[in-house]
């Protein structure tokens, strides 16, 4: 995941992904070659734009057969943090049963980036359909070791701290968390939830120096929370849903016990709907979540509001506190072919979304609340599966997010 603040990406990532994409189908199709067409050569180009239709064919042909699909990406950008960032990855979608024809693909998006000044991120999430559907497998790794910002605990903090000076650290931190559900009856799963994660902060500033929660719980925090998920779980796919209905409750346990450093617990809950639209492959997707945390929660562990997944626009990590609610409403519009037209010509298409969030210490004081609305453009790389740019703008705030697959 790549959050760029206040930054224009290179157009030569837009030019560039949907040629990638297809070339990576050529362990299976070496024998079709495409050559560059000379500008202005008409017959040149159509040739090329055929031979783009016979390689979206073999691709969708491949993953019939339950083949697993490999789609690289390169993606350089630039944000006042990082500098000039450039990020390498790719999307791997397969079949745990290849043979199962009703059985959804798995994907697993990676990505690794290193900055100019000497930032380096690293990320792997993925979504994982057991055999024969009796099991998923949901979870995420994430490194970072860059120069970050922290505000303070609270709404009032992230909105009136002033940046950068009062507000610039060094961070180092990963984090390893996943489910791991078991189908119990048709759309009902429950199983284990595990977190993993630490975080080492150097080269504080005085105000973070002298912040309470800081001083309370340290500069070197190590947490591990395990916990018990229910899911009602409808989707037709879960990384790009067109239709269906996910709800999810986990309860977590962080205690020394475990091997972390604090003892407290987090409740969380999560509630997507999908409903098509009009349409084939337009939807309207609606998503409320809230966490709430109990006991010794370090700053680290605070429930965030305003992350690439949820209201994009702030900068992850500026809104923080033990109680958060966000509520989204997503429209998601893939442009359909004209009859007669190649396969290449469906692949574009956008989203855009409103929502509002808030957070405080309890839930009684959910007030202050923090809006977001945005716009996105999205690259079918592989089929259901999309390369995303998603632009919002929030109070005070504005992101631009560059991932794959949707935000919910």
């Amino acid at each position: 995941m790549i959050h760029i603040k206040s930054s224009i990406p290179l157009l030569v990532l837009l030019l560039s992904v949907a040629p990638m994409a297809s070339r990576a189908q050529n362990e299976t199709i070496s024998a079709i070659q495409i050559k560059p067409f000379k500008s202005g050569g008409q017959k040149d180009r159509s040739k090329f734009l055929k031979k783009l239709a016979e390689l979206s064919l073999r691709q969708k042909i491949k993953m019939e057969l339950g083949k697993a699909v490999f789609t690289p990406f390169i993606a350089p950008s630039y944000s006042p943090e990082m500098e000039w960032l450039l990020s390498a990855g790719g999307l791997i979608t397969f079949k745990t049963d290849p043979t199962d024809k009703n059985l959804m693909r798995s994907s697993i998006p990676l990505s690794i980036g290193y900055s100019t000044n000497g930032s380096i991120t690293a990320g792997v999430r993925g979504f994982i359909y057991g055999k024969k559907d009796k099991y998923h497998v949901s979870g995420e790794f994430s490194f970072k070791d860059m120069p970050d910002h922290y505000w303070g605990v609270g709404y009032e903090k992230g909105r009136y701290t002033p940046r950068p000076d009062s507000t610039q650290y060094h961070r180092s931190w990963y984090q390893l968390k996943g489910n791991f559900v078991f189908k119990m009856v048709p759309d009902i799963y429950t199983g284990l939830f595990l977190d993993i994660n630490q975080t080492i902060a150097s080269e504080l500033n005085p105000h973070m120096k002298n912040d309470p929660s800081v001083m309370k719980y340290g500069r070197d925090i190590r947490n591990i929370g395990i916990g018990v998920s229910v899911q009602y779980d409808s989707r037709d796919l879960a990384v790009n849903a067109y239709k269906g209905l996910f709800v999810d409750l986990t309860l977590v346990n962080y205690n020394k016990f475990f091997g972390g450093e604090n003892r407290f617990w987090s409740v969380n809950f999560d509630f997507r709907k999908f409903v098509p639209f009009q349409k084939p492959r337009h939807t309207l997707a609606f998503q409320f979540k809230a966490t709430q945390t109990f006991g010794d929660v370090p700053w680290s562990d605070m429930a965030l509001l305003g992350t690439p997944f949820d209201l994009r626009s702030y900068t992850w990590g500026r809104y923080r506190d033990k109680t958060m609610a966000a509520g989204i409403l997503e429209y998601r519009h893939m442009f359909n072919a004209k009859p007669g037209s190649s396969n290449f010509a469906n692949k574009h298409g956008f989203v855009t979304w409103i929502g509002a969030g808030s957070l405080a210490s309890k839930i009684n004081l959910l007030k202050k609340i923090l809006p977001s609305a945005g716009i996105g453009y999205r690259l079918e790389i592989q089929p259901k599966m999309n390369f995303r740019i998603d632009y919002g703008i929030g109070k005070n705030a504005n992101g631009l997010y560059i991932s794959f697959n949707e935000a919910f």
